[in-house]
């Protein structure tokens, strides 16, 4: 019998031995249990995560003689049909080459016959987004109220291309990356049962590789498995082509140190070696990556990637050689460069100056620049801190001086107290004492003139026409500054009012008028309110 790929040796049968998914797989298990079969489905996620294999496993389940709480039996009549491919009651159509509308007629024709053996028709249509719109428009009615033996099953990795109205007639499942820890314990499963000698880190490595799709898993293990019996990190690099892990560390360190030579020297023992450049771009991308992950998340990175406590450690003393600020720089361009290689004539090129421009310190006056200098200077400062405080660097003194002498404070002239005096003279010792110790307020004041004052209340209005000066004399600090002078000056309490000119009011008006501008003041508050 000719050799079966191991993706396909180990597809699961039941829903038990499906890995990952289980919300997926808790939803159609209690449906098949319960006999609450929906007439369409669509399975949507990225390469590998088990889309058809659960139709598949969903197919025989709902045409099972025996289930076994909503897992096929895989050992009565219509199973074992199933399992050898011998019923029609089950097709599997792949969109990619059955993507026209006289495809699709053809289809919806055949939906009218019922099922042979099973209670149910099921139709597998893989790819479903490669259909075109006139197939998508042919397949409408009939998905929305196929015959009560039907059963759609759609597959797709791009669900944003298929149609609204397609989305809303199916019941839709996302299937999302399986973790690596469990990848690697379906390829331990692999291995064992292949007979072959593989370590844990050497698993873990394809799991990650994998990228969260367990037939990309299974195929890498095939590979290796193609070249020797004995799997280990040195086979698995070699079949990936990638960059081994002692080998990015000492490029990183090269890096953090800004040493363009080592820098250099590695990119030509990496070429040496026939490694593709691009592929190299992207290892040490993800190698930043996680020493960002170190260096902002600390001591949870174990359990984030999937590291042992000894690895996490590792990282965290490497990430101490960049700051955040410069790693998130470097990342950028590595990850940008990966981009421009795929067409470039020259990949090396690219790779070796993408890689100096990263050794070298930024100059530049634009801001991710700066924050790259300032946290470089920050860390400098910490670790000067950290000397000082574990004794390492005593603390420089300050030289002993003698202690400077205090300026002699400003005195203030007292206002001159007016006895037996007028008005005029209260308000000229008053403009007197601004003169002295507030010369602005003073030289306001001198632009206007004294109008009289009555009931201790003093007027001033200015030269001329200016609303400006009166409201602004009228604000409650000016006013106040000008009624503690006036009250000095006469011996007992004053208010001052500026008013506009020509404008002759009362003593009572004025305090009327006050105590309006008062109230108005305590209701909307000091500052200016604009109404619209």
């Amino acid at each position: 019998m000719a050799y079966q790929a191991l993706y396909r040796q180990w597809r699961p049968s039941t829903f038990a031995q499906m890995v990952g998914q289980e919300n997926v797989v808790r939803t159609l298990k209690n449906q098949v249990e319960t006999g609450r079969i929906a007439h369409a489905y669509l399975f949507c996620g990225s390469r590998g995560t088990g889309k058809t294999s659960t139709a598949k496993i969903l197919s025989r389940a709902i045409n099972c003689e025996n289930p076994d709480h909503g897992d096929p039996c895989c050992s009565c009549e219509s199973c074992q049909r199933l399992l050898k491919g011998e019923s029609l009651d089950v097709q599997e159509i792949d969109a990619a080459s059955n993507n026209g509308v006289d495809q699709v007629r053809d289809l919806r024709d055949t939906v009218q016959y019922p099922p042979q053996y099973g209670k149910y028709k099921v139709y597998i249509i893989d790819e479903v987004h490669m259909l075109t719109t006139a197939a998508f428009n042919a397949l409408l009615k009939t998905l929305e109220e196929p015959p009560e033996y039907v059963v759609f099953i759609l597959a797709t990795t791009e669900p944003q291309k298929v149609p609204a109205t397609i989305l809303s007639r199916c019941q839709r499942f996302d299937f999302g990356r399986i973790p690596a820890s469990q990848i690697a314990g379906r390829l331990r499963e692999a291995a064992d049962g292949a007979g072959a000698n593989a370590t844990d880190s050497a698993l873990m490595l394809i799991a990650r590789a994998a990228e969260g799709g367990m037939r990309d898993a299974l195929s890498i293990l095939d590979m290796c498995l193609g070249y020797a019996r004995d799997v280990d990190e040195t086979l698995v690099h070699n079949v990936l082509g990638t960059a081994d892990r002692s080998f990015l560390f000492a490029f990183a360190k090269a890096l953090g140190d800004m040493d363009v030579g080592a820098v250099l020297h590695l990119i030509d023992d990496l070429m040496r070696s026939g490694r593709e450049p691009i592929v190299f771009s992207r290892d040490i991308s993800q190698h930043l990556r996680t020493l960002l992950l170190s260096a902002t998340c600390g001591d949870s990175l174990a359990g984030l990637l999937d590291l042992t406590e000894e690895d996490a450690a590792e990282y965290a003393a490497q990430a101490a050689l960049f700051t955040r600020d410069r790693l998130m720089r470097i990342l950028d361009l590595y990850m940008n460069v990966e981009t421009a290689m795929r067409y470039s004539a020259t990949p090396r090129l690219a790779l070796e100056t993408i890689s100096v421009r990263a050794c070298l310190q930024t100059d530049g006056a634009d801001t991710p620049a700066l924050l790259e200098r300032i946290s470089v200077l920050e860390k400098k400062i910490e670790g000067l801190e950290k000397m000082v405080q574990e004794g390492a660097v005593a603390p420089r003194k300050a030289a002993s001086r003698a202690p400077a002498e205090k300026p002699a404070e400003k005195t203030v002239p007292a206002v001159q107290r007016v006895i037996d005096g007028s008005d005029m003279d209260v308000w000229k010792a008053t403009m007197e004492f601004l003169k002295r110790s507030q010369p602005g307020k003073y030289a306001i004041l001198a632009q206007g003139n004294f109008v009289g004052a009555e009931n201790g209340c003093f007027r001033w209005e200015p030269n001329g026409a200016s609303a400006g000066l009166v409201a602004m004399w009228s604000r409650e600090d000016n006013r106040k500054a000008v009624a503690d002078a006036l009250t000095e000056a006469a011996g007992k309490p004053c208010s001052f009012e500026a008013i506009a000119p020509g404008k002759k009011v009362s003593a009572a008006e004025a305090e009327t008028e006050q105590q309006f501008i008062e109230g108005l003041r305590e209701t909307f508050g000091p500052q200016n309110v604009t109404v619209m």
